[in-house]
């Protein structure tokens, strides 16, 4: 049996930086080059080096491709399984005519594939001019390469443009509708794509990768917003392989935050907390922990673990720290200001049904948006703490007050009426439901009114 390698993600990392300036899928002998680095780092057996190599991470995807070769090239059908397949990954030898299916598969031969033994003597050039002219070759090739790498290089005022456009989109995302943002951000991505593919140097590379997943960060959040979970969901993983591959914590931190985000929203509480763990486990000192512990105690207060709700909030009182890069130097949607962390306290202990404790959060944050400077303060979050605040009102019968709390927020035009404040009111209108008093039916009018017409809704008109 073949002992266990690394988790797929290190051959992932591998194959991307592999192929970051080349096209998809690459070339058969940059395939093969990926799978001898994927064997020496991860210690798989060579068969999942190559099919790793090709970008398949599951051996379904494998056996698929397998079906697919053997109709294009006339082969006949197979009745090949993921189960035959992970066998010969664990070290079975296949019968003659699978054996050879793969090396077509894979262009390549046995014993590049683990399933046969090359006994073939160790070649020894003697001649002075095979050997001289082998190194002067190699020295040649290393000249041209090196030729084409110091051509390909992005200009310092692209890479200051790309940085500046993050900044400003990711200050802009708190008070402007996520719809036009959306489309600028998706241009802004294409440009540094364009780049990575352009530039070999590596620091470049660095920069741009980091710039890619913080673009990407932005449009998980837009897409969340305009009602797309799941498109939101893959854009933060693409933003949380970028800060895996070069290495930036607080993204990669960042990141899970957001996935979290999505998993409780989208009723996984328990999943959204074990991405709030493995973020915490790289997460640096300062706002990055602040963020990811207030979400934990929403994920927490979902599950009904008051406890767990009320530390996770103390935690990150405790945890405000120094200031970093992008939650403090970028800001914007990236921040995390006592004012956002006071809305998500209020939150978690509205979802715990701790009315008084929720109010008081609630009304903390709406204090501190409302003495902040125009372009700092986060509408959606503004408006959803009132929500949250006649949610809590609701909870000791004051419907009254929870009209007063819900008034600015009925103010709001449609292409700001973003996925996360739709919910929270259908959430209000639930309790109201078992309310018999007029005024409870007419704020439950008024929410239906005002829901009819969202930001999601938005998407589908002419522009």
């Amino acid at each position: 049996m073949v002992k266990p390698g690394h988790d797929i993600e290190c051959a992932q990392r591998i194959r991307m930086l592999r192929c970051a300036s080349l096209e998809i899928p690459p070339p058969i002998a940059v395939i093969h080059v990926i799978a001898t680095e994927i064997r020496q780092c991860c210690g798989h057996h060579p068969l999942k080096c190559f099919r790793l190599a090709s970008g398949w991470s599951s051996a379904e995807k494998a056996v698929r491709a397998m079906h697919r070769m053997c109709q294009e090239q006339g082969l006949g059908a197979r009745g090949l399984t993921k189960r035959s397949w992970l066998d010969w990954e664990s070290g079975h030898r296949p019968g003659a005519d699978y054996l050879d299916l793969l090396c077509r598969l894979f262009q390549t031969g046995p014993v590049e594939l683990g399933f046969a033994t090359d006994y073939t003597p160790g070649i020894k050039t003697a001649a002075p001019t095979l050997e001289r002219e082998l190194i002067m070759s190699a020295a040649s090739e290393s000249s041209d390469h090196a030729a084409e790498i110091e051509s390909a290089f992005v200009g310092s005022n692209a890479l200051e443009q790309l940085e500046d456009d993050v900044t400003r989109l990711a200050r802009a995302y708190v008070h402007a509708p996520p719809l036009p943002l959306f489309g600028e951000l998706t241009r802004v991505r294409n440009r540094v794509y364009r780049l990575i593919d352009r530039t070999r140097h590596p620091g470049q590379q660095r920069d741009l990768y980091l710039v890619a997943g913080q673009v990407c960060g932005l449009l998980a959040s837009a897409s969340f917003d305009l009602g797309y979970p799941h498109a939101a969901a893959e854009q933060a993983r693409a933003a949380r392989v970028y800060g895996e591959v070069i290495g930036h914590n607080e993204l990669t931190a960042w990141s899970d935050g957001l996935l979290a985000c999505v998993e409780f929203w989208t009723g996984r509480p328990g999943q959204a907390l074990r991405l709030v763990e493995r973020g915490l486990a790289i997460a640096p000192e300062g706002t990055t922990r602040v963020r990811l512990l207030s979400i934990a105690a929403r994920a927490s207060a979902l599950l009904g673990d008051v406890d767990g709700t009320r530390e996770a909030i103390l935690d990150a009182r405790r945890a405000r720290g120094p200031g970093s890069q992008m939650h403090d130097g970028i800001g914007g949607e990236f921040g995390f200001d006592e004012a956002r962390q006071a809305f998500c306290a209020g939150t978690a202990y509205l979802s715990a049904r701790l009315g008084a404790e929720a109010a008081a959060e609630c009304e903390r944050a709406l204090t501190l948006y409302r003495d902040a400077s125009v372009e700092r303060r986060w509408y959606a979050a503004e408006a959803s703490t009132s929500v949250d605040l006649a949610a809590a009102r609701l909870i000791t019968g004051d419907i009254d007050g929870a009209a007063v709390a819900l008034a600015p927020v009925f103010a709001l035009p449609p292409d700001r009426r973003v996925e996360g404040l739709v919910k929270r009111l259908g959430q209000v209108s639930t309790s109201l439901a078992s309310i018999s008093f007029s005024s409870g039916r007419t704020l439950m009018e008024r929410i239906e009114n005002f829901t009819a017409e969202t930001a999601t809704g938005v998407l589908s008109m002419p522009l």
